[in-house]
């Protein structure tokens, strides 16, 4: 549990290196720690990263429907990842609409959302967007 806390301490503080400019608020460690939190539940102690992959499956205006897929891996090399069973797909969903509101209005309707954690403390958030 103290390794947890360790990791949650680390994952907020590295929030404010999370997106590459100024403009751009940072994501609220909030947000990230209940994500994180939510994929914990699944992970073996000798994890290296894990992932959601939030992809949009329904537009129709205001009304959008996400799914979620999870990962883990062991070797911080592999990119393909094993299922990750979670606290909930609602919960990582949750986390990860809050997250749009650290994003410009014209950057919410992303197709696709990506985080990554990983072992050491660290994060990644990439969006994919529709050409």
């Amino acid at each position: 549990m103290a390794r947890m806390k360790k990791l949650l301490a680390a994952l907020a503080s590295s929030a404010l290196l999370a997106l590459p400019t100024a403009a751009q608020k940072q994501p609220d460690p909030k947000a990230l720690q209940q994500i994180f939190d939510c994929l914990a539940v699944g992970l073996p102690k000798d994890w290296k990263k894990a992932w959601a992959v939030m992809a949009e499956v329904m537009d129709a205006g205001k009304q959008r429907r996400i799914e979620g897929k999870f990962f883990y891996a062991t070797s911080a090399s592999d990119k393909e990842g094993r299922p990750l069973s979670t606290c909930g797909a609602a919960q990582v969903a949750q986390g990860v609409n809050a997250l749009n509101a650290d994003l410009a209005p014209e950057q919410r309707r992303w197709k696709q959302a990506t985080l990554t954690f990983t072992s050491e403390g660290k994060f990644d958030l990439h969006y994919d967007y529709a050409k």
